[in-house]
């Protein structure tokens, strides 16, 4: 982080950048010579509520104009140096017990060819070239998809007059495995601009992009339009959960309100008190 050359195209995240300060009352910014010393780190992973492991480098590429599956594949192709997750704009590199200072110098040497080839290419591309590897920055690092929050389970999957969030998700799980219980809608502008009209729309499946491999949808969560714009949004080539020659598996209608309607009865027959026996009447 403190090499200028390297850091215009890379920088290591450090604990201030990824753990809100709330939940870092220790105090620890970063993994740095001046802080890294036995008590800072033992106070920080007794105070703290999260902490980050120094062992794990998570190393911000955006500024290379390359994606992280991108990067992770220029690194094993050409360099044999293995990574263990991406983002959109960074990746992980774990030191093991098994990694010498030889290894961490040629990782360093590499970063350091790296930054000196983009430096080359930038010198001699045209304004055409510069203006888009601009515009591949500013992608990388500002102009990021908003990430959208749990919007809910729809009535069927909830329990009548439940006032939390929760849902029966094993029950939306298996209602999918049947054919006829679901449909397919494009993943596009029309969908957003009909769930903003208030066209109900519940997800019949796990929606998973990799990376970064956690499920931006459920079985039985109500597909909004902020979920909509963010998968859109995306540039990942995998996401598990989604076909893109049919689009999103979401529940019909029909099946829908015949699920929220035996449940309704279901919940209705049990809260209902039970007659008793004429033997019972006796005693």
């Amino acid at each position: 982080n403190h090499d200028p050359h390297l850091r215009r195209y890379f920088r290591i995240l450090t604990p201030g950048e990824m753990i809100p300060e709330r939940y870092r009352p220790s105090g620890l910014q970063e993994h740095a010579p001046s802080t890294r010393s036995e008590a800072a780190l033992e106070k920080s992973w007794i105070q703290d509520e999260f902490v980050l492991d120094p062992t794990r480098i998570t190393l911000y590429v955006g500024q290379t104009g390359m994606d992280g599956d991108t990067f992770k594949k220029l690194l094993i192709d050409q360099y044999d140096i293995h990574v263990n997750k991406t983002s959109r704009n960074t990746i992980l590199l774990l030191i093991h017990i098994g990694m010498t200072r030889g290894t961490l110098a040629h990782l360093v040497k590499v970063l350091t060819q790296i930054a000196r080839r983009l430096d080359d290419q930038f010198e001699h591309q045209s304004a055409a070239q510069r203006s888009l590897q601009t515009a591949r920055v500013r992608s990388l690092s500002e102009e990021l998809p908003p990430l959208p929050n749990f919007s809910e389970f729809h009535p069927a999957f909830r329990e009548p007059g439940s006032a939390g969030p929760e849902g029966d998700i094993r029950k939306a799980f298996f209602l999918a495995y049947d054919e006829s219980a679901f449909e397919y809608v494009p993943l596009d502008g029309r969908l957003a601009e009909a769930v903003e009209q208030n066209r109900e729309h519940v997800s019949a499946s796990f929606v998973t992009p990799y990376p970064p491999g956690f499920p931006i949808l459920v079985p039985g969560q109500i597909i909004t339009a902020q979920i909509v714009r963010f998968l859109m949004a995306l540039d990942v080539k995998e996401i598990h959960g989604y076909d893109p020659n049919h689009g999103l598996r979401v529940f019909s209608k029909t099946v829908l309100e015949q699920t929220g309607s035996s449940s309704a009865a279901s919940v209705s027959s049990a809260s209902k008190p039970s007659r008793p026996t004429k033997q019972g009447a006796r005693r």
